[in-house]
C-alpha cells in the first residue's frame, strides 16, 4: 500500500507558452501530459518516493525524447498536502521569476540533470517510460463551467469547508462576513478586495494578498481559490490560444477590457468559445467570460438599457454618454463597458490601468463598507461584540451605535460608538473610557490615553513609555518609566 507521506508530485510550467499544469503523464513527443493543478485529482498525477529524484524515473525520458527540455520548469511538491499546496503553487508558477525565492526550494533543476543523462551511456538512459493516465472526468468542469453565469444559484454556506479553509488559509467565515464579501463570492464572483492569507508549503508558512473565491471539489463541498497579485499582466504569451495584438494590448492597459469577442480554447476541454476578456485590476489576473454565459441586467439603477446597448455591451463594446441615475438618486453621464472580471456592466475608466490600479487597491476596504450605490452594507458584529437587530437597523440608518465591553489596541478597556460616515464611505469610532459615556468624543482627561494608546503618538512627558497608559495619565508614573525617557518617537500630542 502507497505511503502518501513520503511521495511527491510535480508541477510543470511550459516556459515558451505560460501554460501550468500538474504532470500526469508524458505525451509521445516526450513532453509532459499535463492536467489542470487546481482541479486535477491525486490519484491521476504521476508520484515520487521523496528519496528519490524524480528526473531518475520521469525525467530521464523527458529529457531524452523531448526536443527542447530547457523549455519546461519543474517544481515538486509534497502529496500528502497536494490539494492544499497546488492552488496556491499554481499561481506562483505563473510568474517563477517575481516568486523564485518562495519557488526555490520547491525547483527541479533540470540541466543538471540534462548534463547528467549527456554523460550517460544510451543503453544505462533506457528506463520503462511512465504510462500515461486516463483522461480525467470532465463532469467537473462542466459543473464549473455552469457557474459562471450570472444567473447562477448562489454556494450555500453549509457547503463550505470553513474549518479546512481557515487551517489552510488562515481566512475565518466571520472575516468574509464582516467585510461584505461573501455575499459577492456566494454568486460565484471573487472578493471585492484583496485579504491576507497565509499558505504553508513544506515546513514554511507565507503571507500573501490576494483575491478570493470559492471552488467546488468533487464530493459537493466548496474550498477556497485565492487568486495572487501579479506584478503586471502576462501579455506577451499566449492566452488560452489567443495571442495579443500591439492594439490589444494598448487597449487592455488603458481601460482593463479587450473591447471585442474572441475565441479561447476552455483551459479543460480545449474547445474553442468566443469571449470576452479583461484584466484583474487587483490582481493583474487576465480574466475571460463566454458570451454565452454573460447576462446583463435591463437597468442600471434607475437607467433602463436598450436591446441595442445591451447587444454592443456582449460584442465587448462601449456606449457613448449613456446618462446614469443611480437608485439613491445621484445623477451623471457615462460611458458603459462589460468587464470579464466584475461580470457585470462598468463605468469606462479615463486613467491608464497602472494609475486606476492603484487608486482601487488605495480604496478597497473603504469599499468593502457600502454597496455599488454607496449604501452602507449590513454588518452583524463589531470585534467580539455581537449587534442587535435594532443596533444593526441603526447603523443601515447612519445612526451611532453604542459597543461597549471591548478594548483598545493596548488591552485596556473601553466602549465604542460607531457610526457610518457617508463621506468617508465607512464606520467612523469613537472610544470612550470608564465614567465618561456621557461626553462626546473622546473625555479630556482621556485624550492623552486615546492618542498614545491607540493613534501612536507621544508628548514630551510620554516619549519612550512602552506601557499602555492609564485613564488620566499624562506623564510616566514610576521612575522605571521616567528613566526610558529618550529622543521621541512620533508626532507630538
Amino acid at each position: 500500500m502507497e505511503n502518501i507521506q513520503e511521495q511527491e508530485v510535480l508541477i510543470a510550467r511550459n516556459n515558451e507558452t505560460g501554460q501550468v499544469g500538474a504532470v500526469v503523464g508524458q505525451n509521445p513527443d516526450g513532453t509532459p501530459k499535463m492536467a489542470d493543478a487546481k482541479t486535477a485529482k491525486l490519484s491521476d498525477l504521476v508520484k515520487f518516493n521523496k528519496g528519490q529524484n524524480p528526473l531518475e524515473a520521469f525525467m530521464s525520458n523527458f529529457i531524452r525524447q523531448a526536443k527542447n527540455p530547457s523549455s519546461f520548469g519543474f517544481f515538486k511538491l509534497p502529496a500528502d498536502r497536494y490539494e492544499a499546496i497546488a492552488p496556491a503553487m499554481a499561481d506562483l508558477v505563473q510568474d517563477p521569476v517575481s516568486n523564485g525565492e518562495m519557488l526555490k526550494p520547491y525547483e527541479v533543476d533540470v540541466k543538471s540533470v540534462a548534463q547528467t543523462q549527456e554523460q550517460t551511456p544510451a543503453e544505462v538512459q533506457q528506463q520503462p517510460e511512465v504510462k500515461p493516465q486516463p483522461e480525467q472526468d470532465n463532469t467537473q468542469s462542466r459543473t464549473e463551467a455552469a457557474t459562471t453565469t450570472a444567473k447562477a444559484t448562489p454556494v450555500d454556506p453549509d457547503r463550505i469547508d470553513w474549518a479546512t479553509i481557515e487551517q489552510q488559509w488562515g481566512v475565518k467565515r466571520e472575516t468574509l462576513e464582516q467585510s461584505g464579501a461573501l455575499q459577492s463570492m456566494l454568486y460565484n464572483h471573487k472578493s471585492p478586495q484583496l485579504f491576507t492569507v497565509t499558505p504553508q508549503f513544506g515546513d514554511e508558512k507565507f503571507t500573501l494578498d490576494a483575491r478570493l473565491s470559492f471552488k467546488e471539489q468533487p464530493d459537493g463541498s466548496f474550498t477556497l481559490a485565492p487568486h495572487f497579485i501579479k506584478n503586471e499582466p502576462k501579455l506577451d504569451v499566449p492566452f488560452r490560444g489567443y495571442e495579443f495584438s500591439k492594439e490589444d494590448k494598448e487597449q487592455l492597459l488603458k481601460t482593463g477590457n479587450l473591447g471585442k469577442v474572441v475565441e479561447l480554447a476552455d483551459p479543460k476541454t480545449g474547445e474553442m468559445k468566443k469571449c470576452l476578456v479583461s484584466v484583474d485590476r487587483l490582481t493583474n489576473e487576465i480574466e475571460a467570460m463566454p458570451v454565452d454565459k454573460i447576462f446583463i441586467k435591463n437597468h442600471i439603477g434607475k437607467t433602463e438599457l436598450s436591446m441595442k446597448e445591451i447587444g454592443i455591451l456582449k460584442d465587448g463594446g462601449v456606449v457613448h454618454g449613456k446618462e446614469i441615475e443611480l437608485s439613491n438618486g445621484r445623477k451623471f453621464t457615462s460611458d458603459l463597458q462589460y468587464n470579464a472580471d466584475k461580470r457585470d456592466v462598468e463605468f469606462v475608466r479615463t486613467q491608464s490601468l497602472k494609475q486606476e490600479q492603484s487608486g482601487e487597491r488605495q480604496q478597497q476596504q473603504r469599499n468593502s463598507w457600502v454597496d455599488a450605490d454607496g449604501n452602507p452594507k449590513r454588518i452583524t458584529k463589531w470585534k467580539e461584540t455581537q449587534f442587535t437587530e435594532q443596533q444593526i437597523a441603526y447603523y443601515m440608518a447612519g445612526k451611532k451605535i453604542e459597543v461597549a465591553n471591548v478594548t483598545d489596541k493596548q488591552g485596556q478597556p473601553c466602549t465604542v460608538f460607531l457610526q457610518f460616515n457617508k463621506e468617508k464611505q465607512r464606520p467612523v469610532t469613537e472610544y470612550h473610557y470608564a465614567e465618561n459615556k456621557k461626553v462626546v468624543g473622546v473625555a479630556e482627561e482621556s485624550k492623552t490615553q486615546y492618542a498614545v494608546n491607540n493613534q501612536g503618538k507621544t508628548n514630551e512627558a510620554t516619549k519612550n513609555i512602552t506601557d499602555p497608559l492609564q485613564k488620566g495619565q499624562t506623564a510616566p508614573k514610576n521612575e522605571q518609566q521616567q528613566a526610558r525617557q529618550r529622543k521621541p518617537k512620533g508626532p507630538k500630542v
